[in-house]
């Protein structure tokens, strides 16, 4: 199966409680090149774990911006930059 088609079935459930849903976090760009996103006030950072980006998402990132992601297995899927 494609990665989209396992990110859709992962957030079926997105807007759920968190036991029956994929819960989305907020993460911080730390580095532009490569890009690397900071979760749990820097626990987890992607890469090292790996790093998917939606398309048209991975361009324009400074460091410090908050962005939204989503776990589908162990790949931390970045989905987009949050506003405000």
């Amino acid at each position: 199966m494609s990665w989209d088609y396992e990110l859709a079935k992962a957030m079926k459930g997105v807007g759920k409680s968190a036991a029956t849903g994929t819960p989305l976090l907020e993460g911080t760009v730390v580095s532009r090149t490569p890009l690397t996103i900071s979760l749990y006030g820097g626990e987890v950072m992607a890469p090292p774990a790996p790093l998917a980006v939606l398309n048209g998402t991975g361009e324009g990132y400074e460091i410090g911006d908050r962005t939204v992601c989503g776990w589908m297995g162990q790949t931390l899927v970045l989905l987009g930059r949050l506003e405000g």
